[in-house]
């Protein structure tokens, strides 16, 4: 999972994309966490993300790093667990002045339940991350 992670955070964003109804919506995000190789996520209560990932959890995430990007497949899960919200919201000082603390109902994390994930360069360079071959 740390080679997915270091991309990502090489990049510095990358783009959330959920299903909303018919159509894919995206949004960049620069905020995840790698906690016991497990990536997370978070987002607040009666946003657009919240309501569509409660419709529907299927994801992808694209990253673009130095003519390379990063395309995963994944499943999202709320988390309950207060450690790792507690973490996640440490991390980003302007999280912790939104919800104040990790037990705020309105700070929802997710995990991210990776099926599949690739690097891709120029010339149809592929290099698969997960499934492991």
């Amino acid at each position: 999972m740390s080679k997915i992670y270091d991309f990502l955070k090489d990049c510095g964003f990358y783009y959330l994309l959920t299903i909303d109804g018919e159509y894919p919506s995206g949004r960049p995000i620069s905020q995840i966490l790698e906690k016991n190789g497990v990536l997370y996520f978070g987002t607040r209560v009666g946003k657009a993300m919240h309501r569509q990932l409660t419709e529907n959890n299927h994801v992808a995430l694209i990253g673009f790093n130095k003519g390379r990007w990063i395309r995963l497949y994944a499943n999202v899960i709320e988390t309950r667990d207060m450690a790792t919200r507690e973490q996640y919201l440490n991390r980003i000082p302007q999280e912790i002045e939104r919800f104040g603390s990790a037990e705020n109902p309105a700070l929802i994390v997710y995990e991210l339940q990776i099926v599949r994930a690739a690097i891709h360069s120029p010339g149809d360079n592929i290099e698969v991350i997960l499934p492991e071959e």
